[in-house]
């Protein structure tokens, strides 16, 4: 986590059980990098506290009653545009990740994962990365690869010259769910020059994101 922070990161966590409430503010704010500054319960507790003292990271679960994560991802970006939203939940379907990933949500972890993936995550995010822990990646990865290899999209001449050797080499790592750190500890190089062949692949390929590079990668076959 090569990120530095002048101060703690402010973490709000939206979830309505109360014992993994306390659980996990008890976690993070043993972190000197973060500090819990919200706690709710439900969606609309949630954007009242937000309004007085709005958090940098917000952790959302999914399944809440009354109005569902989905529901609270909306309202929270429609009032908090620059919000940075973790969705931490039990549902590694496809259709969850994808549909959070594309109301705004910034990183997608699972709550079977250890402490050290859920602090990875969070400072990722609040470096401005997008992040998706390894198994929910490899659902979205398996997903495109499927579809490539039912012949929906293919490889094209054209798309041959879009990235070097490099920068698809770095994908392809990405696209294994390793971290900047990782990828640059395994091709000797800094992490800012992989942070550059990041920003330079998303840029070739016309991408949202890198995951979205990753997809579109996948699907014409390139890495």
């Amino acid at each position: 986590m090569s990120t530095a922070f002048s101060k703690p990161v402010g973490v709000a966590i939206v979830d309505d059980q109360q014992l993994f409430l306390d659980g996990i503010s008890a976690l993070l704010n043993a972190c000197p990098e973060l500090e819990v500054t919200a706690t709710a319960l439900n969606g609309e507790h949630a954007l009242a506290l937000f309004e007085q003292r709005c958090p940098e990271i917000i952790l959302l679960d999914l399944s809440m009653p009354d109005r569902d994560g989905m529901e609270v991802l909306n309202d929270i970006k429609a009032h908090f545009p620059q919000a940075k939203i973790i969705m931490l939940t039990v549902h590694d379907d496809l259709p969850s990740i994808q549909e959070c990933l594309r109301r705004g949500a910034m990183g997608y972890v699972l709550k079977i994962n250890g402490k050290d993936e859920l602090l990875h995550a969070i400072l990722e995010v609040a470096g401005g990365r997008k992040y998706l822990d390894p198994k929910v990646l490899d659902t979205l990865i398996g997903s495109e690869k499927s579809r490539s290899v039912s012949g929906q999209k293919s490889f094209s001449g054209s798309d041959s010259g879009l990235l070097s050797v490099r920068e698809r080499e770095v994908l392809l790592l990405i696209s294994e769910g390793k971290t900047s750190e990782h990828i640059a500890r395994q091709l000797f190089l800094s992490v800012n020059t992989i942070d550059t062949h990041r920003k330079n692949i998303i840029s070739k390929l016309n991408a949202r994101n890198i995951t979205d590079a990753v997809r579109m990668a996948l699907q014409k076959g390139m890495i």
